[in-house]
C-alpha cells in the first residue's frame, strides 16, 4: 500500500506537453491500465516534459503504468520542480486554449493568437484569444479568482484596446453572477476527461443560477461573442426584446473570393456591429463561378483596394443579398475584415478577372527597332506561374542544403537569362514565390544573395518584404535581422521537412488537443524497429501502413522525404547485408521491388555488380539477407537433402538426380515457350518415370534444383508446376523459402507470386523475346 505522502508528492503529476518544454500542447494520461496502453500508441516515454505553460519545471517526464495503483507521470530524478498544479484539470488552460483555437479556425479566423496569463497559478490563471482584423477581438476566460476591483479594472483595460471583448469563466473564479447581473447571463467554460483527453464545454447560466451545457464545437461566434445552442433557442426570460431579425448572412471561406477594379462610393450603410466601414464596388469571382459585380464594404483603416490590382479576400467575409438594390445594381453585398494584393495580374484560380493597366507614370519614349524587336520576346520561356513554381521549388532545394543562391543562378533554373527580366518583374515574381505571408513560414527570397558578394540580403530584399506586408521604411538593421531570423526559420524547417509537416495536428491528435512532435532521427529509428519486426515474420508492408503505425499521416511525407528516411533506416550501407528498406512494398504489388527502391539504392550508394546487376536482383538479395538476420534463418537452404535423397532410392528407378532434374527442366523451358503450365505426369514421362516413382519431398527437391543456378532476379520454372485439375502443387511455399525468396504468404498472395512468376517464366522464354535466356545443357 503507497503512502499518502508518496502519492500526492508533487513529482508524480497527471498532464504534460509534448514535443518541447515551451509547448502549448497538452496531454492528459488516463489513470486506467488499459486506457495508458491505448494512449501510448504511436508515441515514446521521451515525448513528455513538465511544461513551462503548466508552471513546471520543463524537464522530461516519464509515464508510469500501473494495475494496482493510478497510471502517471514522474520525474527522471534528480529534479527539484515547484509545480503546484498537478492533477487532471492542471492543464485544461491549455486545453481551453487550443480547443478555441481550432473553433475560431471553423468559424473562418485564421490568424487568431492564444495567450495564457498567470498559467502556473492556481487553476491556470486566464487565457487571452485575440483575432479578427488586427486582432482587434478577443475572447477572455478567466481561470483565476479575482477580486470585484480587480475585475471591473480588467474589463475596462481591455475594452479601450480592442472592438469586442467577450468574456467567459472558468468553474472557480467566482465572477460568473456579476456577468450575469451585467449582461443576463454568462457563458461558462469546463473540461471533462473523456476517455484519453480533456474535452471544453461551453455552458450558459442565468439569472435564476440555471446551466445548460454544450460542447465547443455545438457553439458560434457572433459580434455578441460565443453563441451557445440554448442562447439561440430559448433566450433567458427577462431578457431584452428581441432585436430586429438578423439579416441572412453567408459565412464564406477564406481565400475563394477574388476582386478587381474596385471603386469606392459615397454613404456607405453602417456596418452591423457599429465598426466604421468603407464601401466599394468591384468585379468579383468565387472559384469556379462567374464573374458579378458587387458591393463590398472593408473596415475604414484598411487600405484602399487599387483597381488595377487582383485581391484576395482571405479574412472572415458574409455574403448578403441587396434586397432593396434596383434592377441595374449589384444583388450581392460582402461584407469583410480585410483583403490582400495578389502580385501577380492573373490567376488561374479566378480566369475570367482581368484587371487594367495600371496608368502610366510618364509617357514612355518611342522604342527604337532594336528594342521593338526585344519587347516581342517572351520573357518567361516556362510562363509565369511555372516560372514561380521553379523559383519556389529550387529555393526549397538550397534550404535544405543550407545554402544561398545568386539571381543570376536561379533564373538559369527556369531557362532564363537575368537580362530577361526586369528588376520589378525580379521583386514581382520573389513576392509571388512567398505569398501569402503566414505565422512560422519562412520567407524563402531570404536565400537570394546577391552575385559576387559575401552572404547578406539581396539588395531588393526590402522590397520584396514590403510587397509581404512588412513596412516599407524597415531600416537597414532590421532588414538584416529580418533576414537571419527567416533564413534560419527556412533551414530549420527544411533540414526537418517531415517534422515540420508533423506539427500540423491531424484530425485525430486534434481531437485529443495532442500533437505528434518528432525529429528525423526518431522517425528513422521508429521505422527500423517496426520494419525489424516485419522481417521477423518474413512479410513486408505498405509505406502507408508504416506510416499510420507511427502515427504519421501520409500528407506529411514527400516522395522524396521517403526515399530519403527509408535509406537513413539502413544506414550504414554495407555491400552484401540485408536491407530492411526492401520490405517497403508498393501500392498494388505483393512481391518485387517497390517503384522507389531503385532511388534508396541510389541514396545509399549501392553499385551494381556481378551478382546484383540489376535492381531487382538487388531487392531479391536484400530482401532475403534482411529476413535470414532477423529471424535467424539462413537465407537459403542447401538444395540437396541427403537423408531425403537416400529414402528415394534413385538408382532402384535406374536413374540419377542429376539425370530428372535436367529432364524436368528441359520439360519447363519448352513448357514456358509454348506458354503452358505443365503437371508430374509431364516432367516424370520425359525423365522416363512413373508419376508414382516421385514423393512429394522428392518433387519438391527437383524443383529446387531446377531453379537453383538461377541467380536471384531469374524467373521461377517450378511455377510452371500445378497439380491436378491445375490447382496449385502444395510446396511451392517451401520452394520459395528453400530458394531464400520471400515466403509464409497468405493463399491468395501466394498464388499471385505464382501468377507473377510465371508471367515473367513466359516473357522470358517467348518466342518473340529478343532476350530469352539460353537453355543450359
Amino acid at each position: 500500500m503507497v503512502s499518502l505522502t508518496t502519492e500526492e508528492d508533487t513529482r508524480k503529476v497527471q498532464t504534460a506537453v509534448v514535443g518541447q518544454a515551451d509547448s502549448d500542447w497538452p496531454v492528459f494520461l488516463p489513470y486506467d491500465h488499459d486506457d495508458f496502453d491505448r494512449f501510448m500508441r504511436g508515441r515514446t516515454r521521451d515525448d513528455f516534459y513538465c511544461g513551462v505553460l503548466l508552471g513546471g519545471c520543463g524537464k522530461k517526464l516519464t509515464p508510469k503504468r500501473y494495475t494496482e495503483k493510478k497510471c502517471h507521470f514522474a520525474h527522471r530524478p534528480p529534479v527539484h520542480c515547484c509545480r503546484t498544479e498537478t492533477g487532471e484539470a492542471s492543464a485544461d488552460h491549455l486545453y481551453i486554449g487550443q480547443a478555441l483555437r481550432r473553433w475560431l479556425l471553423q468559424q473562418g479566423y485564421q490568424d487568431a493568437e492564444v495567450t495564457y496569463l498567470d498559467p502556473g497559478s492556481v487553476h491556470g490563471g486566464a487565457v487571452e484569444v485575440r483575432f479578427g482584423q488586427g486582432r482587434s477581438r478577443l475572447i477572455r476566460v478567466q481561470l483565476a479568482r479575482l477580486s470585484l476591483r480587480e475585475w471591473q479594472e480588467t474589463r475596462e483595460r481591455l475594452a479601450d484596446r480592442h472592438t469586442h471583448i467577450h468574456w467567459a469563466y472558468g468553474p472557480y473564479c467566482g465572477l460568473s453572477h456579476n456577468e450575469v447581473d451585467a449582461a443576463g447571463h454568462a457563458i461558462r467554460i469546463s473540461c471533462r476527461t473523456e476517455g484519453e483527453t480533456r474535452e471544453v464545454y461551453v455552458g450558459t447560466q442565468y439569472t435564476d443560477n440555471s446551466l445548460a451545457w454544450s460542447a465547443l464545437t455545438e457553439c458560434r461566434l457572433s459580434n455578441e461573442g460565443i453563441v451557445t445552442p440554448r442562447l439561440d433557442a430559448e433566450p433567458p426570460a427577462g431578457s431584452t426584446p428581441a432585436p430586429a431579425p438578423t439579416p441572412v448572412a453567408f459565412p464564406l471561406a477564406p481565400g475563394t473570393i477574388a476582386f478587381t477594379a474596385a471603386s469606392e462610393l459615397p454613404a456607405p450603410r453602417p456596418d452591423p456591429n457599429g465598426t466604421a466601414v468603407r464601401l466599394y464596388e468591384a468585379d468579383l469571382q468565387p472559384i469556379d463561378s462567374a464573374v458579378v459585380r458587387a458591393r463590398i464594404t472593408l473596415p475604414h483603416a484598411h487600405p484602399a483596394p487599387p483597381p488595377h490590382q487582383l485581391h484576395v479576400i482571405y479574412s472572415s467575409a458574409h455574403l448578403l443579398p441587396l434586397t432593396e438594390a434596383a434592377p441595374s445594381e449589384p444583388a450581392w453585398f460582402i461584407r469583410a475584415d480585410g483583403a490582400s494584393p495578389l502580385p501577380q495580374q492573373a490567376d488561374s484560380r479566378w480566369p475570367d478577372l482581368r484587371p487594367a493597366s495600371p496608368p502610366p507614370k510618364s509617357p514612355p519614349p518611342t522604342p527604337t527597332t532594336t528594342e521593338l524587336a526585344a519587347s516581342t520576346l517572351r520573357p518567361f520561356h516556362l510562363g509565369e506561374a511555372e516560372t514561380i513554381r521553379v523559383f519556389r521549388s529550387r529555393l526549397e532545394l538550397v534550404a535544405r542544403a543550407r545554402g544561398l543562391v545568386d539571381w543570376e543562378t536561379l533564373v538559369s533554373h527556369a531557362g532564363a537569362a537575368p537580362g530577361d527580366i526586369t528588376p520589378e518583374e525580379r521583386v514581382r515574381l520573389l513576392i509571388a514565390v512567398d505569398h501569402p505571408r503566414a505565422d512560422g513560414k519562412p520567407v524563402l527570397s531570404a536565400l537570394v544573395k546577391p552575385a559576387l558578394a559575401p552572404d547578406a540580403p539581396a539588395p531588393y530584399f526590402a522590397d520584396v518584404l514590403a510587397g509581404l506586408g512588412w513596412r516599407a521604411d524597415l531600416t537597414k538593421a532590421k532588414v538584416v535581422e529580418i533576414w537571419e531570423r527567416e533564413r534560419r526559420t527556412a533551414y530549420a524547417l527544411a533540414r526537418n521537412e517531415a517534422v515540420a509537416a508533423l506539427q500540423q495536428p491531424t484530425a485525430a491528435s486534434a481531437r485529443n488537443g495532442a500533437t505528434l512532435t518528432l525529429n528525423e532521427d526518431q522517425i528513422v529509428a521508429r521505422f527500423r524497429e517496426h520494419l525489424k519486426l516485419v522481417a521477423n515474420g518474413r512479410s513486408v508492408i505498405k509505406w502507408k501502413t508504416l506510416l499510420r503505425k507511427q502515427g504519421i499521416p501520409s500528407s506529411a511525407l514527400s516522395a522524396r522525404d521517403q526515399v530519403r528516411l527509408l535509406a537513413a533506416v539502413d544506414r550504414p550501407y554495407v555491400a552484401g547485408r540485408g536491407l530492411l528498406s526492401a520490405l517497403v512494398k508498393g501500392e498494388g504489388r505483393l512481391t518485387g521491388p517497390a517503384p522507389f527502391f531503385g532511388e534508396v539504392l541510389a541514396e545509399l550508394g549501392w553499385v551494381p555488380d556481378a551478382t546484383t546487376p540489376t535492381v531487382e536482383a538487388a531487392w531479391w538479395a536484400a530482401s532475403g539477407r534482411a529476413y535470414a538476420q532477423h529471424t535467424g534463418t539462413p537465407q537459403s537452404v542447401p538444395a540437396a537433402r541427403p537423408a531425403e535423397e537416400d529414402r528415394t532410392h534413385w538408382s532402384r528407378l535406374g536413374t540419377t538426380k542429376a539425370a530428372v532434374v535436367a529432364a524436368a527442366r528441359r520439360s519447363l523451358i519448352d513448357a514456358a515457350r509454348r506458354q503452358v503450365c505443365v503437371g508430374w505426369h509431364t516432367l516424370a514421362a520425359a525423365a522416363g518415370l512413373k508419376p508414382t516413382d516421385l514423393s512429394d519431398k522428392a518433387r519438391e527437391s527437383i524443383l529446387v534444383a531446377v531453379d537453383s543456378p538461377t541467380s536471384p532476379y531469374g524467373v521461377l520454372l517450378s511455377s510452371l508446376v500445378v497439380a491436378s485439375e491445375h490447382t496449385p502443387v502444395p510446396y511451392f511455399d517451401s520452394i520459395l523459402k528453400r530458394l531464400g525468396r520471400p515466403h509464409g504468404l497468405r493463399p491468395i498472395e501466394l498464388g499471385q507470386v505464382r501468377k507473377r512468376e510465371q508471367s515473367l517464366a513466359f516473357a522470358a522464354y517467348s518466342p518473340t523475346s529478343a532476350t530469352a535466356p539460353k537453355e543450359r545443357s
